[in-house]
């Protein structure tokens, strides 16, 4: 027989299901923060997805029946407008795009009215101006309307791939009258060098850059699923300014990293590569095994005949300038700052230090306050509750290394059809620029009441241009995804992770609340407990991100849940067969199968334990002399048939055999599955045994008739597995046990066949028939012991039933 080891406490379901929900927790935690699985990436993008969708964007009262009071959000800018160039405005002008005075009489009627107080801050035209118009007066009105308005921004958009050489120049000095007029960002601080790269631009016209008063990219970036989540608010535009070889490339070599100037070399694959700085014989010495191994060589033939005269690697020197994106220029606009304000930390933050807003009823500049709190109203309408503000000391964004922030959508698009909601208000175009105001300061009207509002001007109808990008939201124009960037700024309204160390204490609790649980309770309780504390979850991190606007990792967390529960339902499976199989055969030899059953329920307690018992001993008289007269073969089979009889009937009365000694049998009762009338039970099992020999002997001859002895004996011994580790058997030990052994013998000096103790006979005299015997001393007993012989029982010796198993029943 295999040699069975005793399992480790540590293997208990209960303990190693805490172990498993702790390898869970840290394999989670390295897959997330260290590996960085796109899987576990792409599904927490979809939860942001979900959360934003789960927002309150309008604020709902019953003020009285039938009647409901609507607030906006207190986190949507009222301050951002949309001027839509829809199909309302294309029926006015025409076919799009318009001629461009009629962009310039747009830009004068905002700016000429009479209180100049009530001026837009900022004018966006989401328009392109690269090339020239069809009618140069028409571009010159504009340009001079664009001076003359003073607040109007333009965009210009970075490329992957550089501008063809033809007008590579143009464009790069049309970027830099830009960087002249509104400026660029320098003070930038991290890993710039490996940021993504734009090397090609496209800017507006020169004469429209010099008229411009301020500029901004207009660049998205999607995330690994097309869905657009972010925007680059700060974006790196590389010149390239000079091509070395690679055996020319000394320590000497001049960078101006002041002017973020850098070296960078392309592998075959078409991956760039950053060359580290500073330049030492050691980074060129790696840089040439590097490029030897990996980089394309460039081959020269300077006489054209053909074959390559040179051949030789090709490092590429860059100048870098930091684009701001058009929305963070707004935002300077608004909070009256320029872009030389801004500091910049990759991976970590954008800081506009102290902002101001400007107060239209005083006409002044003052620190930026944000509201807290909305004001109370009684159902008249009058003010009951001031609203609270706050001063904001600064504005600092969260980014990530490559300058992009996570926006925070404040609804759905607000291209809507007519009578639904919109997020952000949009005005049409044509209500603006449809009767041009005259130059006579008597003809203006008072106001466009657009006063200190920032105005993005954008086409707006459907198959004007393919401008429509997938957000969270679904489908949005790319003016909404400004709009809902640039309100995240102006409201300091980001979202933010919570802290790493934050994160890994929500899994480990939850994960190891799960682990606890599976590992204790059943299966469909730690299933239904599991499945409420992953929804309860969800609830709470879906209330932080609405009302605190903090990401906590759902998906990770539910993934670990999820799978603790599984593991260790599928552990404890494992262990409870291996269990099963090791119960099936430790007492499939001693039980019958009904009680093997009922042990598989509630396992007993292995090792020596003391219990009241009845324990039986039978043995053959005069075995000896019914062996002499057959052969080996038939007193083999002769002694089957009754030993087959006999053992069947223990088994019937739920009784735990526990061995043969050649013709003698021991079995007992109230273990491993208890039975409180145990003696009783015995006692009928013992009376049935004598039936059975009896119907056996009337169909054997004389010759092969058997007579046996039983003894019982009840009372407390020690029973469990007993042995070795190799080889165990379940068994008594006791005094007792060894009183029922003599007691089966004493049936020959009183020619009896059942004997009881007197300890059997106290807790069953009430239901038995029983003679009294003796009072006797027994072998290795001083005090003397009285004997039954054990005749009937009073209400019959049928087995007990199944479903009693010997228990007492009312």
């Amino acid at each position: 027989m295999a040699k069975e080891k005793k399992r480790l406490k540590i293997f208990e379901t209960k303990y190693f299901g805490l172990i498993i929900g702790l390898v869970l927790v840290l394999l989670l935690f390295w897959l997330k923060e260290g590996v960085h699985l796109p899987l576990l990436e792409n599904l927490e993008l979809k939860m942001v997805d979900i959360h934003f969708n789960f927002k309150n964007i309008v604020l709902k009262k019953n003020i009285q029946e039938g009647v409901t009071l609507e607030t906006r959000n207190p986190n949507i800018s009222p301050d951002l407008l949309i001027v839509g160039i829809d199909f309302k405005t294309l029926t006015t002008f025409g076919n799009w795009p318009f001629p461009r005075y009629t962009h310039a009489n747009l830009i004068d009627n905002f700016a000429r009215i009479q209180n100049q107080e009530e001026r837009e801050r900022a004018l966006f035209l989401d328009i392109f101006f690269i090339e020239p118009g069809d009618s140069g007066v028409d571009d010159a009105l504009l340009i001079e309307s664009i001076q003359q308005n003073g607040r109007v921004f333009l965009e210009t958009v970075l490329d992957e791939t550089p501008p063809p050489s033809v007008s590579r120049e143009e464009f790069f000095r049309r970027q830099e009258i830009l960087y002249e007029g509104w400026g660029e960002i320098r003070n930038i601080k991290g890993d710039w060098e490996h940021m993504e790269a734009f090397y090609g631009l496209q800017p507006p016209l020169q004469p429209y850059a010099r008229a411009t008063h301020g500029y901004g990219h207009a660049n998205f970036d999607s995330d690994a699923d097309k869905v657009y989540r972010r925007q680059g608010l700060v974006s790196k535009s590389s010149k390239l300014i000079d091509t070395i070889i690679l055996r020319n490339l000394t320590p000497d070599t001049p960078i101006n990293r002041e002017n973020f100037e850098r070296l960078s070399w392309e592998d075959k694959d078409g991956i760039v590569h950053a060359v580290p700085y500073p330049l030492t014989e050691k980074v060129i010495r790696d840089l040439k095994e590097a490029m030897q191994d990996n980089a394309p060589m460039k081959n020269v033939d300077t006489d054209d005949d053909g074959e390559p005269d040179d051949s030789y690697f090709v490092i590429r020197k860059y100048r870098d300038h930091f684009v701001p994106a058009i929305t963070i220029s707004l935002a300077l606009q608004y909070f009256n700052k320029r872009v030389d304000d801004l500091e910049v930390v990759l991976g970590d933050y954008i800081l506009i230090p102290s902002p101001q807003y400007f107060n239209t009823e005083t006409n002044s500049w003052g620190p930026y306050q944000r509201e807290v709190k909305q004001a109370k109203f009684d159902e008249e309408g009058n003010m009951i509750e001031p609203p609270e503000w706050e001063v904001v000391e600064e504005i600092r964004i969260p980014i990530d290394e490559q300058g992009k922030m996570l926006i925070n959508f404040m609804g759905p698009p607000s291209f809507a059809a007519a009578g639904e909601r919109q997020t952000f208000p949009i005005r049409s175009y044509s209500g603006y620029a449809s009767r041009p105001t005259g130059a006579d300061p008597k003809t203006w009207p008072r106001t466009k009441a657009v006063g200190n509002k920032i105005l993005m001007v954008v086409p707006f109808a459907r198959g004007m241009a393919a401008d429509q990008k997938t957000t969270p939201y679904g489908l949005m124009y790319g003016v909404e995804i400004h709009t809902n960037s640039l309100n995240t700024i102006i409201m300091n309204n980001f979202l933010k992770s919570v802290p790493l160390w934050l994160d890994f204490l929500i899994l480990f609790m939850l994960i190891m609340i799960t682990a606890f649980m599976s590992a204790r309770l059943s299966t469909v309780l730690s299933l239904i407990l599991a499945l409420v504390l992953i929804v309860v979850f969800f609830i709470g991190v879906s209330f932080v991100f609405d009302d605190q606007a903090y990401i906590v990792n759902f998906s990770t967390t539910a993934i670990g849940i999820f799978f603790a529960f599984i593991t260790i339902v599928v552990y404890r499976i494992m262990t409870e067969e291996r269990d099963k199989a090791r119960i099936r055969s430790m007492f499939g030899k001693y039980v019958s199968p009904k009680v093997v059953d009922q042990i598989l329920e509630n396992p007993p307690e292995l090792g020596g334990v003391d219990k009241d018992l009845t324990v039986c001993f039978s043995d053959i008289r005069g075995f000896t002399t019914l062996s002499e007269s057959m052969t080996p073969q038939e007193l083999v089979n002769h002694l089957n048939l009754y030993l087959t009889a006999m053992t069947d009937i223990i088994l019937d009365f739920s009784g735990t055999l526990d061995k043969y000694v050649g013709d003698e049998i021991m079995w007992f009762f109230g273990a491993p599955i208890p039975q409180d009338d145990h003696a009783l039970i015995a006692c009928k099992c013992a009376l049935n045994q004598m039936k059975a020999l009896n119907k056996l002997n009337s169909e054997w001859p004389p010759e092969k008739r058997i007579n046996i002895g039983i003894g019982l004996n009840t009372g407390i011994m020690t029973v469990g597995n007993m042995g070795s580790l190799g080889r165990m058997n379940y068994t008594l030990m006791g005094d007792n046990v060894n009183l029922g052994a003599r007691l089966e013998g004493t049936n020959k000096q009183y020619l009896t066949n059942i004997i009881i103790s007197e300890f059997t006979f106290g807790m069953v005299k009430d239901r038995i028939i029983a003679r009294e015997l003796d009072n006797i001393r027994v072998k290795g007993k001083n005090k003397p012991v009285l004997i039954y012989e054990l005749i009937d029982c009073i209400d019959g010796f049928d087995p007990p039933a199944k479903e009693d198993n010997g228990k007492k029943t009312s």
